[in-house]
């Protein structure tokens, strides 16, 4: 357990500070404009770094996929049970407690924490993990969302559906960014010195920065769970998914479907399901629901729950 904790030690000193620097005004101004700058910047640098270094042509597991989409998308589904079985009001937020249950800060959070646990070995598995899950939520969900919700009817289902897939892969800097990684790993070319060290600039500034930018949003959560407007149920049972339910169940999976997976890569996926709700789920919920406030509460609460479910996950079930 001290080992779990000093390696995730200082990223959440970094994510604890920038909740404190977002009470200055002018870090509030900032905000957008950080992870503007982590999103389209650093984070893509950071993980073409991860996969251009990475042992590419010896592939990717399929376990390592069918486990990272099946058991997600199995307690995502499962959370929408929950969320409508709890009354009229759970009703009205099933969808985007079923996204918050279930899409984790891969990105900003499990990539820089497996790299730090697991070693740069844990590259390549961190940059398809999180590509995978990105792309499992930012296609998925606005295409459940076109289907189900009766506004697809004014602005076309397909319509919406072509704008998710555009986000999410041609338009997108990290998917661009990881499939760039790869390209290059896979047709083995060296990077000129000066691209290489360029883009090692920027992949530094990456983790904590995205620590911090999340650490900037926490307080304004706060807020919003404090206000008292979050069903209780909902919410606790949300937390329960996410912070319990999907490592336990991915663990489970990786040791009863794919024990042969190596450390690397089976650690990556259940780093990456212990995860807390990813501030992209309030995103896409903004864009999706008529009420994301569920998903800020969620960010919120496993976010400071994440500072010891974290460590326990890393001692039980990677290290």
């Amino acid at each position: 357990m001290a080992g779990a904790f000093a390696a995730i030690g200082p990223l959440f000193s970094v994510l604890a500070i920038g909740g404190l620097a977002s009470f200055l005004p002018k870090m509030r101004t900032v905000h957008s404009a950080l992870t503007t700058f982590v999103f389209y910047l650093a984070l893509p640098a950071f993980l073409f770094d991860a996969v251009v270094s990475a042992p590419v042509n010896e592939g990717v597991p399929w376990a390592f996929i069918l486990t990272a989409c099946g058991v997600t998308s199995s307690v995502a589904v499962l959370s929408w049970i929950v969320g409508m079985l709890t009354g009229a009001t759970g009703r009205k937020i099933a969808a985007p407690l079923a996204l918050a249950a279930s899409y984790g800060n891969v990105g900003y959070l499990g990539v820089p924490i497996a790299l730090s646990t697991l070693g740069p070995e844990a590259g390549l598995a961190a940059a398809i993990g999180q590509l995978l899950h990105n792309l499992l939520f930012m296609l998925g969900y606005p295409t459940v969302r076109a289907f189900s919700s009766r506004l697809s009817k004014d602005s076309g289902a397909g319509k919406k559906v072509w704008i998710a897939v555009k986000k999410a892969l041609l338009t997108s800097p990290i998917s661009l960014s990881v499939a760039l990684g790869i390209t290059i790993a896979l047709i083995e070319v060296p990077l000129p010195t000066l691209v290489s060290d360029t883009l090692g600039l920027f992949s530094q500034t990456a983790v904590p920065l995205a620590m911090f930018a999340v650490g900037l949003t926490l307080p304004t959560a706060v807020k919003d769970l404090m206000k008292g407007t979050i069903p209780g149920i909902p919410l606790l049972a949300g937390t329960a998914m996410k912070m319990f339910v999907l490592p336990v169940c991915t663990a489970v999976a990786v040791a009863q479907f794919a024990p042969s997976l190596e450390p690397a890569w089976s650690g990556t996926l259940i780093l990456m399901a212990a995860m807390p709700t990813s501030t992209t789920a309030f995103i896409l919920s903004q864009q999706e629901d008529p009420d994301p406030t569920i998903t800020a509460s969620m960010i919120a609460v496993t976010s400071t729950l994440g500072i010891v479910s974290i460590p326990l996950t890393l001692t039980y079930f990677v290290l």
